[in-house]
């Protein structure tokens, strides 16, 4: 009875992980440009137009599906289920202004003139932007500055 109960629990146990992991593992696969979603590809082309699209990524989570452009040039811009962006990582150059909120902007030119954006990222609730001396800034919602990390 004893072995009948070790090797029930451990049937058990192997399951529950190999459910937890399908659940938890990403399916990242390339995919072709004019497979993004409509908006994404128009967004590229508005502000990246320029740029050489080395490749594009899908990955298909459990809350849905995001994307990732990346740039021969290293920027990279990533999009949520609907196309719209989620982050932009500029890592050799400056995030395009006209993606940066205008508070935002207005705040980085009074508070931290000699910087740019290299970097944006916005959630629900938050926006986070690194700029070109490595400070990272946080904002509310409401363009609020909440944090500040060196």
């Amino acid at each position: 009875m004893k072995k009948l109960m070790i090797f029930a629990i451990g049937v058990l146990s192997v399951t529950m992980l190999s459910a937890a992991t399908s659940i938890m593992r990403s399916d990242d696969m390339p995919i072709k440009f004019a497979e993004l979603p409509t908006e994404a590809q128009q967004f590229v082309g508005k502000y990246f137009g320029k740029e050489e699209v080395s490749h594009v990524m899908k990955d298909a989570e459990f809350h849905g599906t995001d994307y990732k452009v990346v740039f021969v040039s290293g920027s990279k811009v990533e999009f949520d289920t609907n196309g719209n962006w989620t982050e932009i990582d500029c890592r050799y150059s400056t995030v395009p202004s006209a993606i940066v909120p205008d508070k935002i902007e207005s705040y980085i030119k009074d508070s931290y003139a000699a910087n740019k954006v290299v970097e944006i990222k916005r959630e629900r609730n938050e926006w986070e932007v690194k700029l070109t001396g490595g400070l990272e800034l946080t904002f509310n919602k409401d363009f609020q500055l909440i944090d500040i990390d060196d």
